[in-house]
């Protein structure tokens, strides 16, 4: 049998090298595999790859982050021959197999598989996807579609799916997902209430005690106790995580649901004024993440109208550190889109309820954004010495329910400001020495914030015309749209890579060009 194996290896072999002249996927060349061998997927995707089992053993210790893998054939066969035989691979060996295949780690597994594995180990599953490694896989740059649910029916979908097709894909997922049929049947109803298929990420993490709260919050057949809303306070912190990580394309749908379900609960009206204080806060926070979102779509009509609707939330609650906020987060939005006016009269009335707040970590949040106005105005003296005071202050105390949504907020986070307000000021040797020391300090997670970071320095290596290093910054930067759904870094690649357009035959420039088109991001 190992004569017929290989025999079977090298008639895929040959097979794959036409598909792949034909531009087609290893994604797409395992899926045509799979009609004539009925092998587990990790088989499939060695057969598409046209790989013996010793390249793929190399190749996977070579990608071991530890450097201490020591996978054997034997074991490698093990691992394509479950579950019908040999051994299950952990969800850490999964995510290795997908880089060396050059596919996503749930391609490699059966829903029976991915069932089996634990929570931790699910969302490692999901979230590894190494496709932009495949010379012929082209990233597709959308928006999410928004549930036509009530209350969004003024956000019409930028991308239409038809609800059977979404609600077959969600049985799909949720039947991988849980085992138990009650279970399943409950899960698949809060995920549809909840934007789809992305929420199943979310509701794993509840236990089943906490998805029955959610449920009932949902079908409106009981009161709301404080025990629930601590449930929908942690999943609106797990959709803030999973924008810095991914983006907002797996946000959005989520967000919008889960904002329409508090909207409705608030006008129940039969909620304890302690109880009605807390959902008008986490119907504040959700308009906040979903302005956020859609700005970072790069809508910014829809982003508009839900920090309007955050505002009319924070007047209600009679906060002014919330109003503070959400006008700082107009301002920036409006100093992105060119609108230097705008962004001064949203600025001014950001000062103003930050220093009413009395707050001085809100004051830190709101000082770092009108320092970035002042010196998009022709300001930047006034800026610099605004983000100083900035800085001081936000290494404050972070006492205070009012102040969740700046759990993000440190002094280095304030301080990565100045770079933008030294370019403003031409002072480019500064902002170089302000920019890398930023850049030094800033952890994997982080990824929006860093590539800004880098599109920055590679404008004032432009400025200064060190071309081969300039490219080199926005390369980098670039590799982050890979895992991050981001239009507005994609958007700001692109505005940092025409600042280039007198170099246009400048090697460097033109395999910067080449990496940029194999990211799907267009001139």
């Amino acid at each position: 049998m190992p004569g017929e194996g290989y025999r079977i290896l090298l008639g895929c072999r040959r097979r794959s090298e036409a598909l792949r002249a034909c531009r087609l996927t290893f994604d797409q060349i395992a899926g045509v595999f799979a009609l004539d061998h009925a092998v587990s997927p990790l088989r499939l995707y060695r057969y598409a790859h046209g790989r013996t089992a010793g390249d793929v053993v190399a190749a996977y210790n070579d990608l071991d982050p530890a450097g201490t893998a020591t996978l054997r054939a034997a074991r490698f066969y093990d691992y394509e021959a479950w579950p019908q035989a040999g051994r299950r691979p952990g969800a850490a060996a999964v995510a290795i197999f997908a880089r060396v295949y050059q596919t996503t780690a749930r391609r490699l597994v059966t829903d029976e598989v991915y069932a089996s594995y634990g929570v931790r180990d699910r969302d490692l599953i999901d979230q590894t996807d190494h496709r932009h490694l495949d010379a012929h896989y082209r990233r597709e740059v959308s928006a999410p579609a928004i549930p036509g649910t009530k209350g969004t029916e003024a956000l019409s979908p930028l991308v239409p799916v038809p609800a059977p097709a979404r609600c077959a894909d969600l049985l799909r997922a949720v039947g991988a997902e849980e085992a138990d049929v009650k279970r399943r049947e409950l899960l698949f109803e809060l995920a549809l209430v909840l934007g789809g298929t992305p929420a199943l990420g979310l509701l794993r993490h509840l236990t089943p005690q906490e998805r029955e709260r959610l449920a009932v919050a949902a079908r409106h057949r009981g009161p709301i106790d404080a025990a629930t809303i601590d449930v929908l306070e942690r999943l609106t912190a797990r959709l803030w995580a999973m924008d810095e990580a991914s983006g907002p394309q797996r946000v959005l749908p989520i967000a919008e649901a889960k904002r329409v379900m508090v909207d409705d609960i608030l006008k129940r009206g039969s909620l304890t004024p302690s109880l009605r204080e807390r959902l008008l806060r986490l119907y504040w926070s959700l308009s906040h993440l979903t302005g956020w979102c859609h700005y970072d779509l790069m809508d910014y009509t829809n982003a508009a109208r839900r920090y309007q609707e955050g505002l009319a939330a924070g007047y209600e609650l009679g906060t002014p550190a919330l109003l503070a906020h959400l006008h700082g987060l107009m301002a920036d939005m409006a100093i992105f889109q060119g609108k230097p006016t705008m962004a001064i009269d949203h600025a001014f009335a950001a000062e103003g309820w930050a220093k009413n707040s009395g707050n001085a970590l809100q004051q830190a949040a709101t000082f770092s954004i009108v320092a970035r106005v002042l010196s998009n105005s022709q300001r930047s003296g006034e800026g610099l010495r605004m983000l100083d005071h900035a800085v001081r202050l936000a290494g404050g105390s972070r006492n205070g329910a009012e102040l969740q949504h700046l759990f993000w907020l440190e002094p280095d986070r304030i301080a990565r400001h100045a770079v933008f307000c030294l370019i403003k000021a031409g002072q480019f040797d500064r902002a170089i020495v302000e920019v890398e020391q930023r850049l030094a300090k800033m952890g994997p997670g982080s990824v929006l914030v860093k590539s800004i970071l880098q599109l920055e320095y590679a404008t004032v290596l432009i400025k200064k015309q060190e071309i081969p290093a300039a490219a080199t910054m926005i390369d980098k930067a670039a590799q982050a749209v890979v895992g991050h759904s981001s239009a507005r870094l994609v958007h700001s690649v692109q505005q940092t890579r025409a600042r280039l357009a007198p170099w246009e035959g400048n090697r460097y420039v033109q395999d910067l060009d080449e990496r940029l088109r194999s990211l799907a991001i267009p001139a």
